[in-house]
């Protein structure tokens, strides 16, 4: 299966996760091919909320990709605008499988974690997504390598060649 893992990261543990999930669907006999995403301006912060002005400057085309992992941050109790955008920027998803991830510092999946994946879940449904249940990482009182390993093994299910 041919994968594309698209992620936004701003302090490097999506970049983590997305490099792991990477290395493991690799070794797995999938092609990946890994994009992080990047804008026009620095984006530091914010909320889906609030609208900010930005572009994401190096969108893959995603027709050529069989499923993809859409990953990032959770940023003010829900997703990364980068990756909000850039989902909101894609175009039909065709029923292609979308799996999305998230990493996040707080302790609890219910504080942000759900929330993000839920919008960006959201999303991707009303673009014809075959979409995957979600991946969310929590940072604070964990061992975040552990968890991450483990959502990566949970995640090969998804995709069987």
């Amino acid at each position: 299966m041919n994968i594309a893992i698209i992620y936004h990261s701003q302090t490097g543990q999506t970049a983590k996760l997305a490099k792991l999930m990477e290395t493991k669907l690799t070794g797995n006999g999938h092609e990946v091919s890994l994009f992080d995403l990047k804008t026009n301006v620095p984006v530091k912060g914010g909320s889906i909320r609030q609208p900010m002005n930005f572009e994401i400057v190096n969108l893959p085309d995603i027709s050529e990709f069989d499923a993809l992992c859409l990953g990032g941050p959770v940023w003010a109790f829900g997703p990364s605008t980068v990756l909000y955008k850039a989902v909101q920027m894609m175009p039909n998803f065709n029923g292609k499988k979308v799996l999305p991830f998230t990493t996040m510092g707080f302790p609890f999946e219910g504080m942000g974690g759900k929330n993000a994946i839920n919008h960006i879940s959201k999303l991707l449904t009303g673009k014809a997504a075959k979409v995957l249940p979600g991946i969310i990482v929590p940072k604070m009182f964990h061992n975040f390598d552990e968890l991450m390993k483990k959502a990566v093994d949970n995640c090969l299910a998804y995709f069987k060649n």
